[in-house]
């Protein structure tokens, strides 16, 4: 039962690359936005500077570190525990800046499939949601999928993404715009 720890270092790696490749952006903060209700059995947990909505029974993962928090759900499928995590890393620029520049480098990364990428409105930015198929990341590892969307607010990059084994995604798929939906930061 493995969570994405070369994931989350991925992307942290894919972060510090939208930061060099992409400099600013033309689109701001969309002003007035109300933020989404809380999904039925969903909580709220919060960062520094972030907050996202997760279902209730998941938990703390061991895989959380300073830059990365990491949240699984207690139960396995496919002997992968899906799990929601926020990265975040310095950034200058605006969050659509920050999610093109993103899936930029995924694209380039030999690991991952980016299946979609469409543009949305998270926490009133525009930004994308990304969604991309992912290679075992070493023995005993499973491929999985991932949804994710990237924020920028006062100088920081924010990624929230939420992943599930291949087979079992479309199970967490309502979840998982759910949790990348809620997402909201600092302002």
């Amino acid at each position: 039962m493995r969570t994405p720890l070369g994931l989350l270092w991925a992307l942290a790696g894919v972060g510090l690359l939208a930061a060099a490749a992409c400099r600013g952006g033309a689109r701001g903060h969309v002003a007035p936005f109300v933020r989404p209700e809380l999904p039925a059995g969903f909580v709220e947990a919060s960062g520094d500077g972030w907050k996202v909505a997760v279902p209730a029974t998941w938990g703390p993962s061991t895989q959380s570190r300073a830059t990365a928090w990491v949240y699984d759900d207690p139960q396995a499928a496919d002997d992968y525990r899906a799990n929601v995590s926020v990265i975040t890393e310095p950034f200058a620029g605006k969050s659509y800046a920050y999610g093109r520049a993103t899936e930029a480098a995924l694209r380039r990364d030999k690991r991952a499939n980016v299946e979609t990428c469409r543009e949305a409105i998270i926490d009133g930015d525009p930004t994308f949601v990304i969604e991309s198929r992912w290679v075992a990341a070493g023995p005993g590892a499973g491929a999985f999928r991932t949804i994710q969307a990237d924020l920028a607010s006062r100088g920081t990059g924010y990624v929230v993404t939420c992943a599930a084994s291949v087979r079992a995604f479309e199970r967490y798929r309502s979840t998982c715009e759910a949790i990348v939906r809620s997402f909201a930061v600092v302002r």
